[in-house]
Order: structure tokens, then C-alpha cells, then sequence
């Protein structure tokens, strides 16, 4: 079940409410895993500041999947997940910061078990 979790400082009037469900698509065709598989988060009115400077809006973010990372889908993913953050959110793709974690299956509990 992949998981990305973003934290921004815009504030959460700026998100748009359907944010969420605008992203599901491009993270299952970037990720190759089905939409309904994907969880998103996103949280505003975070304290966020790039080398000293917190003013600009800007985004930190993890993406959590078992499978389908790696170095090479990687920079497909940052790449089409920023040119959608900047397009929906207005952040620049250097203000924006994202961590990969291919996890394994017994690491993540869903239902009361673990995915095997």
C-alpha cells in the first residue's frame, strides 16, 4: 500500500480540496501499483524552510512503497510528482523535497496483519 505524505507551509485554504484525488492517478502510473492501493496525505500550515529561508512556499515529502522504487523509477517519479506539485500548488521544484522508502511487506500493517 503506497503511501505519500506531504507537508507544506501554504496555507490549507491554497490546497486545493481535491488534491488528493488528482494526484492518486499520477502517482498509480508513475509507481505502477492500482489507485486504490495508494494512501495520500497532505498537511499545510507547516513550518518549512529551505537553507534559512521559510517565507517561500515550500513542500517536504516521503513516498512509501513496497516495490516499483528504485534508482531509475525514482527520477521518473520525482520528476512528473514535481512538475505536478508546482503546477497544483505553486511550489517550486527546488523547494520541494522528497524521500523514497521501499519498504518491505512485513513493515506495514493493514487490518491487523502485516503485508507479506
Amino acid at each position: 500500500m503506497p503511501c505519500l505524505k506531504i507537508l507544506t507551509n501554504l496555507p490549507k485554504s491554497k490546497i486545493p480540496a481535491d488534491f488528493v484525488d488528482k494526484i492518486l492517478p499520477l502517482l498509480s502510473r508513475v509507481v505502477k501499483k492500482p489507485v486504490d492501493k495508494f494512501l495520500c496525505i497532505i498537511s499545510g500550515d507547516c513550518q518549512v524552510s529551505f537553507g534559512g529561508e521559510s517565507t517561500s512556499p515550500g513542500a517536504v515529502a516521503t513516498l512509501e512503497s513496497i516495490g516499483h522504487l528504485g534508482p531509475i523509477e525514482n527520477k521518473v517519479i520525482i520528476k512528473e510528482v514535481s512538475e505536478f506539485i508546482e503546477k497544483e500548488l505553486g511550489i517550486s521544484p527546488n523547494r520541494f523535497f522528497l524521500s523514497f522508502y521501499d519498504i518491505k511487506g512485513y513493515n506495514i500493517g493493514k487490518g491487523g496483519v502485516t503485508i507479506e
